[in-house]
């Protein structure tokens, strides 16, 4: 059992997690703005080199045929030292473009490869820039149109592949065609290369402000791609946080929830066995105060095993179909002296009809209804009733309460939360019960819905399938009784390692007619199994034992020391998710702790 350091350890344990939980929270959201930006880099530096060879080929082609035709025209000289310098530009780029492609590091440094590729395009570009002001002749109009028209072609041809990069395409544009109509004007023989110059300012113009139209559309379309990437991975991340506080929470109610189950189960027995011996006494009142508040304490534990066992998908319904009537007699016999005592009616109106489903929990999930109803109403009273509705059947349950403010019901069904009960009122529950119900009808695959008014009152409404009375099937309900002493004695090996709880148990257990072997170990089991002199009848064991060992491992251990499959129960106070899993695929039965007498009596009775 763990101490309340231990406990404050572990409490303590769980908010560091969660401090270091929103920390991280808080650094993912500074980091994908900077990610974003290098990432956005990063892809349109993929996408400037990756079409940038074909290109490079091209212009290669292209400034070998200009300059042979320049050579032609021109003085051989200067074409040689044009040719010499655009092919070395040539090359350079080339160099850069290969090494991009062949090198395992380029993702990790964006930004230098970006440099360098607009480095290589501007001298080139500079280079072919060149050549209008070099070779174009004065007074050859269809020379110097030519060149116009080659020039520019190579300009919008170029354009197209850098158009993810808007730097690059004025290091391109500008070098390549700003000297076009500068040479065109210094040798101007005529109208005609007046004409020619404007032609070259216009077509440069309109196809710059396309290309940036297309560069903004390719940009943000981008940064939308990553951007939604970020946001993706932002949302994981979120929902991975919340899961692990889920579950940090989980595992700290289960340790919480255990060591305090083991002192209170025992505490039950104790009580149950005082309150027999101390009938029509001074003190019967006070253990019968005791008893109420023991009571009301299992009811809470019950209430968040009920949501742990939901969670760990350990509980499976079997549906069958049934009369409401007997559910609803059983609600009323439940709840028919606490409305009377509140001084409210309570009615239930069946009609006649039968659903399909698990007749248990949806008992379970209409008595929390029910319960709420009358906790959170004064006046007036609370109807339950079925009726048809859209191929199934509504079950209806109507309240004159407080009613509920319409922005506080989406949160009404999370767990501990109560509308109108700041002061944690305990005879008003711990805010479970619809956490409990909302789990339920998801489980038993019905629907849930809820409406109501702030001073007139609510209504709750579950639709299930309706069912015909040929598909009805057989179903009975144990009746409430009073444990009395078992007539046949009968062996139990019951195994715990409290002490006080093999004291207390094992002292109801002789009083109901039981012969008790009260072990710790598996050890001591052993040794009790061997001396005993006739047959092993039950074993009842606790889940968690001393030293590691397992009450489900022990089951087994022990039937084959006896020989034969003696009846057994399982009693645990762990609520963790995973073991109550574990404990349920086990196939044994299981009762968890605090377990009032009676319902161990009723068990037991059905064993022997």
């Amino acid at each position: 059992m763990a101490t309340r350091a231990e406990l404050r350890s572990r409490r303590g344990r769980l908010t560091i997690q969660s401090g270091a939980g929103v920390a991280a929270e808080q650094l993912a959201a500074t980091l994908p703005e900077a990610q974003i930006e290098r990432d956005v880099m990063r892809a349109g530096v993929e996408r400037l080199y990756e079409n940038a060879l074909t290109a490079a080929a091209g212009a290669f082609v292209t400034a070998a045929i200009l300059w042979a035709v320049f050579w032609q025209h021109t003085h051989a000289t200067t074409v040689l030292c044009w040719a010499l310098l655009v092919h070395l530009t040539q090359g350079v780029r080339l160099g850069v473009l290969l090494a991009f492609r062949h090198t395992r590091q380029r993702h990790r440094e964006p930004a230098v490869w970006m440099l360098r590729y607009r480095a290589t395009l501007a001298i080139t570009a500079a280079a072919w820039g060149l050549a209008p002001l070099l070779f174009l002749p004065a007074g050859d109009l269809a020379y110097a149109a030519l060149m116009l028209l080659v020039m520019l072609a190579m300009a919008v041809t170029g354009i197209s592949g850098i158009a993810p990069d808007r730097v690059s395409v004025f290091l391109w544009l500008l070098p390549l065609s700003v000297p076009i109509p500068i040479a065109l004007l210094l040798r101007a023989t005529g109208p005609s290369y007046v004409g020619l110059t404007l032609l070259a300012i216009v077509f440069v113009a309109v196809n710059l402000k396309i290309v940036l139209a297309q560069n903004r559309v390719l940009s943000a379309a981008l940064r939308a791609q990553f951007e939604n990437a970020a946001l993706v991975k932002r949302l994981n991340h979120q929902v991975a946080l919340t899961e692990q506080a889920s579950l940090d929470k989980s595992r700290f109610l289960a340790a919480a929830s255990h060591d305090l189950r083991q002192p209170l189960h025992a505490l039950s027995f104790f009580g149950s066995t005082l309150e027999k011996k101390l009938v029509h006494t001074e003190a019967q009142p006070l253990i019968f105060n005791m008893m109420r508040s023991i009571e009301a304490l299992d009811r809470s534990f019950n209430a968040i095993l009920d949501v742990s066992k939901l969670d760990a998908q350990a509980v499976e319904p079997h549906a069958q179909s049934f009369p409401l009537r007997d559910l609803f007699r059983r609600l009323q016999m439940s709840f028919g002296g606490q409305a009377e005592a509140a001084g409210l009616q309570l009615r239930f109106k069946p009609g006649g009809k039968i659903v399909r489903s698990d007749p248990q929990l949806l008992e379970r999930t209409l008595a929390n209804l029910v319960h709420n109803a009358l906790n959170y109403t004064t006046e007036g009273g609370v109807v339950v009733l079925a009726r048809d509705w859209k191929g199934g059947i509504n079950i209806e349950v109507w309240d004159t309460g407080i009613g509920i403010p319409e922005s506080e019901l989406p949160k009404i069904f999370g767990e501990f939360y109560q509308v109108a009960n700041p002061e944690r009122d305990r005879n008003k529950g711990l805010g479970i019960g619809l956490a409990i119900v909302s789990r339920l009808t998801l489980l038993l695959g019905h629907r849930l819905s809820v409406q109501s008014r702030v001073g007139q009152g609510s209504l709750f409404r579950i639709w299930i399938k309706g069912s015909d009375l040929e598909e009805m099937d057989e179903f009975t309900v144990g009746s409430e009784t009073v444990p009395t002493r078992i007539d046949d004695t009968r062996t139990i090996l019951f195994l715990d390692d409290e002490e006080a709880i093999r004291a207390s148990v094992g002292e109801q257990l002789r009083a109901w007619g039981y012969t008790v072997l009260a072990v710790a170990t598996m050890d001591e089991a052993r040794r009790a199994v061997l001396d005993h002199d006739s047959t092993i009848d039950i074993i009842l064991s606790d889940l968690r034992l001393r030293g590691g060992e397992d009450g489900i491992r022990a089951i087994a251990q022990i039937r084959e020391l006896c020989g034969y499959t003696v009846p057994a129960l399982l009693v645990t106070g762990d609520t963790e998710p995973a073991q109550v899993q574990r404990i349920h695929e086990s196939g044994h039965i299981v009762l968890f702790k605090p377990v009032p007498p009676k319902e161990l009596y009723d068990v037991l009775k059905k064993l022997v």
